[in-house]
């Protein structure tokens, strides 16, 4: 088990760890068990799961539920993501989707610094993964995804911000038609 948060005995929190500043953000860890790797923020839930033989799978029903897109949209150009989190979707996007440029922002540093412990990959001509506010992203890219995911949680559920009416008229403006 791998953990970021301060704990002298190495057991993970059973309480998410904020961490301190201004602009603080929750600490998450890192625990590896039966062939799989968890990104937790309290021992309590899971956050995004890795089988550590297939990355590019989709281990949780809740991401795979998100891939329901596909029955509308099934060969997206470009697909706009709010939270990174254990990078489930956009490896399996980026495996998947060759076309498909993915554009993924993510506000926790702490969750970005694990990029590399769930093999997400670097950024190409078809991938970029930013640190940034989900919402502020959303709001500048008028038109310019044909499938945008929201998958902006933390600790203590969905961000308020990624809640508001005004991020939801967000969310359609970024959105082509069809």
């Amino acid at each position: 088990m791998r953990k970021l948060a301060d704990n002298p005995r190495g057991d993970p929190p059973s309480e998410p760890v904020q961490a301190s500043g201004p602009d603080s953000h929750v600490r998450p860890f890192v625990f590896d068990s039966r062939g799989a790797r968890a990104l937790h923020f309290s021992i309590h839930e899971i956050q995004s799961r890795m089988r550590l033989a297939e990355p590019d799978a989709l281990d949780l029903e809740y991401t795979r539920t998100m891939m329901g897109f596909l029955l509308f949209k099934p060969e997206p150009l470009d697909i706009g993501m709010v939270g990174l989190g254990g990078g489930s979707l956009v490896k399996f996007c980026h495996r998947y989707l060759a076309p498909a440029r993915i554009s993924v922002v993510e506000i926790n540093p702490f969750v970005m610094a694990l990029r590399d412990e769930f093999q997400v990959p670097a950024n190409d001509e078809r991938l970029s993964v930013l640190m940034g506010d989900g919402a502020m992203f959303v709001r500048r890219l008028p038109a310019a995804f044909d499938v945008l995911m929201v998958d902006g949680f933390d600790s203590q559920g969905m961000s308020g911000r990624l809640g508001t009416q005004r991020f939801f008229d967000d969310c359609r403006r970024a959105l082509r038609p069809g």
